[in-house]
């Protein structure tokens, strides 16, 4: 492998031919589609088999599938999908019940994905539903309750592995309290380790799935200058230490507001604190070259990673 450590966005439903230019040239990991990529069956398997053909058949084709207001496929073709907090609500009255539809939901996600082409979900949601945060969360979240959080997240990566798809649990190391949304600025939180001891539960207790996605959220109490994403604090010492995450850590979408620099600084400063790989999620291949180089070539104990 000589691929860049980068998952990027493309504009429209098909490739344009500079994007085809710039996957030739610089070889980016993977792609990741949104709605604007995707109309029917037939177009996203046609364009995920083009992206391939030049990038290789191993190449990470990531969406983001959650179910509820995080669905990237039309609700007209494929199944409109129940947000994480459906099955939470079932589980405070059965969580045997709960259990099995979490893991039939995402085994049923999994399948479409995989018909389609797709290799990596970022799903499910591990982070938890916080009374007075940013609804940037909410459904989104399978609970308030961390042990809820944790039984309903393992059973959706089951439904997700043995679809043959790769979950990314997210966002590492929490991102429930937050009171305001990543994408517009930065988000604080002002509490220490301990106090923060639910949130991270479930994280440690999935510590042993393929991937994980960061948190664009500064812990002032543990890192007062820099948001997890860019934190070798965060990363190294809480991620990797003490909830003993082993797996591939994408960072969020760089080009979200709560960052600041230019991208290529974004993209290497997320590289040097510990992120394996980048999410540029914005078609802009001006921006994109930046963040590609930013974030440089995958290394070689990445590449047996993503080998597994």
């Amino acid at each position: 492998m000589n691929n860049y450590a980068i998952v990027i966005g493309i504009k429209g439903v098909l490739l344009k031919e500079s994007e085809k230019d710039y996957l030739i040239k610089f070889k980016p990991i993977g792609v990741i589609l949104f709605k604007r990529n995707i109309s029917n069956k037939t177009q996203v398997i046609a364009l995920i088999k083009d992206i391939k053909t030049i990038l290789g058949s191993n190449s990470i084709i990531m969406v983001d599938q959650e179910g509820g207001k995080v669905s990237r496929l039309n609700e007209k073709i494929w199944p409109n999908y129940p947000p994480a907090n459906y099955f939470g609500k079932i589980a405070l009255k059965d969580l045997k019940t709960a259990k099995k539809e979490t893991f039939n939901n995402y085994y049923s996600i999994g399948k479409e994905l995989y018909k389609l082409g797709f290799s990596y979900n970022c799903a499910p949601v591990l982070d938890l539903s916080i009374k007075n945060s940013n609804n940037v969360i909410g459904s989104r979240s399978f609970s308030s309750n961390p042990k809820i959080v944790r039984l309903l997240g393992y059973e959706a990566c089951k439904g997700l592995i043995k679809a043959k798809i790769k979950p990314v649990i997210k966002h590492i190391p929490g991102h429930g309290r937050s009171k305001d949304d990543s994408h517009k600025k930065l988000p604080e939180i002002n509490l220490s380790f301990s106090e923060l001891k639910d949130d991270f539960f479930p994280f440690k207790k999935l510590n042993n799935i393929h991937s994980a996605m960061t948190a664009h959220i500064k812990y002032k109490k543990l890192d007062n200058y820099n948001s997890a994403t860019h934190s070798k604090i965060i990363i190294g010492e809480i991620i990797r230490n003490k909830l003993g995450f082993k797996g591939i850590l994408f960072s969020d979408d760089i080009c979200m507001k709560a960052l600041k620099g230019s991208y290529f600084a974004r993209a290497k400063k997320a590289i040097n604190a510990g992120c394996d790989i980048i999410l540029h999620c914005q078609p802009n291949l001006k921006y994109i070259i930046k963040s590609t180089l930013g974030a440089g070539k995958i290394s070689k104990e990445l590449e047996k990673k993503l080998i597994k």
